[in-house]
């Protein structure tokens, strides 16, 4: 074969590895995004079914029922009547008290961990009537969302009446309550839940409330808050942390909670270095096929192949360990899987000298470096243009003091593999 056809068929090859790496990665980063068809997504719903999901709370509903009599022509009769009619007259808490103790403890099913809790809720409510109108006190409460178990829900009246209501549903707390007059209602529950707790307060940004405390206490260090516009106080201890909000005459679109660091938060990442990950591919293949060049390594197109396995198996390591795995762990056995491969096959194939200085290194860079880029969102962009100049550069260097005229490429003959 001529040097011309060589060449031609050496870039078909490698054309070909990279598209099919590439279709292989792309499919792993769609798998890594899907959360119901995936072996890990069965299982998270199966959980979130079972146990409760992200607990969305939402307060209780307040309205003043009032009751109204007016004068109402009957055609029937021909002659005026009373008529009694209803309206309801929303009312806003005057002001809120949130007491939760959230006991977070890691559950697992089916060897995978995930992030659950308990949260024990005491609400303290002050409802005012501001309308022109006294009436009776209504209340609607609503189960949290993705609550699948809720116990001990009590709601305690100021003559320590206890209520057990009917979620969705109106209850009359008061059958008369004169305009001006508060009351304090208190309600309590308990719900189990993963991942996050809230509690909506966006559900307040079209109304001023006077007054909002909140205290939530955690027996662990390892959570992060949810929102950070609110003001709040957090007390960090050995055993775990206490978090106090206190505003006042506030109006928000934020919900106050926290959230649980997750071996799962990283899946976006994942899923993002996925989706580079044939880049690469390409890249670590670019780099062999010039710098065997250079040093003159003749070997079989088929150590492309095995070459690009490689790395392909890192990126599939890191996209199915990190569900069962911290991203440490994933990446620590992901490294060390991939240099057991690499030492296998490379020294036997490019002699231990280039398979350490030259793909080694590159293989690190392109694997290892590569990845930690995508866990640093602020400065991805940069970091990830920085690497690929490098590694252009360092390409561009030695081409440059290359005699590309010597290359095994460009000579006649059959490639022999390439030994010590």
């Amino acid at each position: 074969m001529n040097t011309a056809g060589k060449i031609f068929a050496m870039l078909v090859w490698l054309g070909v590895l990279a598209v099919a790496g590439s279709f292989i990665l792309a499919l792993t980063a769609a798998r890594v995004g899907e959360h119901k068809s995936s072996t890990y997504g069965n299982a998270y719903n199966q959980f979130q079914s079972s146990w409760g999901g992200e607990i969305s709370i939402s307060p209780p509903e307040y309205a003043i029922l009032r009751r109204y009599t007016v004068s109402q022509y009957n055609k029937d009769a021909k002659a005026y009547e009373d008529v009694e009619k209803e309206e309801r007259l929303p009312l806003i808490p005057k002001s809120i008290k949130i007491d939760s103790v959230v006991n977070y403890g890691e559950q697992e099913r089916d060897l995978l961990i995930f992030n659950a809790f308990e949260a024990q809720n005491t609400e303290t409510y002050v409802v005012a009537n501001t309308t022109d109108y006294s009436g009776g006190l209504l209340m609607r409460v609503t189960k949290p969302k993705n609550a699948n178990l809720m116990y001990d829900y009590r709601i305690v009246l100021p003559n320590d009446q206890i209520i057990r209501p009917v979620m969705q549903k109106e209850i009359l707390l008061s059958s008369e309550m004169a305009k001006g007059g508060q009351v304090e209602i208190v309600v309590t529950y308990t719900t189990k839940g993963m991942d996050i707790f809230k509690y909506n307060l966006s559900a307040f940004q079209d109304s001023v409330i006077e007054g909002l405390q909140a205290n939530i206490k955690l027996n662990t260090n390892e959570f992060e808050i949810y929102r950070f516009g609110l003001p709040h106080t957090t007390d960090i201890t050995p055993t775990g942390a206490t978090i106090q909000f206190d505003v006042d005459d506030f109006s928000t679109t934020q919900d106050l909670g926290v959230t649980f660091i997750s071996k799962q938060r990283y899946l976006d990442q994942i899923q993002s270095l996925l989706n580079y990950s044939p880049m690469s591919l390409i890249l670590f293949l670019v780099v062999i096929f010039f710098f065997s060049q250079i040093y003159a390594i003749k070997f079989n197109a088929f150590h492309y192949l095995f070459l690009a396995m490689i790395d392909v198996f890192y990126y599939l390591f890191v996209a199915y360990l990190v569900r069962f795995f911290g991203i440490i762990p994933t990446f620590g056995i992901s490294i060390a899987l991939t240099a057991a491969m690499f030492f296998l096959y490379c020294p036997n194939v490019f002699g231990w000298r280039f398979a350490i200085r030259v793909a080694g290194v590159y293989l690190f860079l392109l694997t290892v470096i590569f990845s930690l880029i995508f866990l640093m969102p602020i400065f991805r962009g940069l970091l990830f243009v920085v690497l690929i100049f490098v590694v252009f550069m360092s390409i561009m260097s030695f081409v440059s003091r290359s005699d590309i005229s010597k290359w095994p490429i460009m000579s006649e003959g059959v490639p022999v593999q390439a030994g010590d």
